[in-house]
């Protein structure tokens, strides 16, 4: 054999192994010629349900408070056998929820566009045609008119009224506000 021949001949051998090679391997493939690889280890399906045991933390952001208040879920009973699933699509985005699974607890956001009861709960006091007067609501801009007192606004001391007026007697709830208003007696 001459050179030229056993250079073609140790080629077309090598052609011949990889066109073998090739068949084989397609041959033994498993997916059944799809291209696709099986996994190794079958992974289970890892849907989370609630449970009794589970946390749920309930978070409640108040818009025009600007203010966060976390508390236990009091629906809790409605929600254990759900799955995330279930449960984000009892607790819409569109009614103002974000349901999250975090560190092992269900957690439940809720926006609010409104003020917090805390803050609804205020009270103030106000002069109103001349009389002393208890407003509620948030702040003064948003409060309403409760109740007028008997007290007249201008019978109380100077001190008191520009304080009134500067918006410094304001309290936390109408026990505050009818303690106050036992020390403006006097000025009846």
């Amino acid at each position: 054999m001459t050179g030229r021949t056993k250079v073609l001949a140790l080629g077309l051998g090598m052609i011949a192994s990889i066109s073998i090679g090739v068949l084989v391997f397609e041959a033994l493939r498993t997916d059944g010629g799809h291209g696709q690889q099986k996994p190794a280890i079958q992974a289970k399906s890892t849907e989370i349900k609630m449970d009794a045991a589970t946390p749920v933390i309930l978070e409640k952001e108040y818009l025009r408070s600007q203010k966060n208040v976390i508390s236990d879920f009091e629906y809790k009973q409605d929600i254990i056998g759900n799955s995330l699933e279930q449960i984000q699509a009892k607790y819409t985005a569109v009614n103002g929820f974000s349901i999250t699974f975090k560190d092992g607890s269900l957690v439940i956001h809720q926006k609010i566009d409104d003020w917090t009861p805390e803050d609804k709960a205020k009270c103030r006091i106000k002069e109103y045609r001349g009389m002393v007067a208890i407003y509620v609501g948030p702040d003064a801009n948003s409060d309403s008119l409760q109740r007028v007192t008997a007290i007249n606004f201008s019978t109380l001391p100077v001190n008191i009224r520009e304080a009134i007026e500067q918006g410094k007697y304001e309290f936390s709830n109408m026990e505050a506000i009818n303690d106050a208003l036992e020390n403006l007696d006097e000025y009846f």
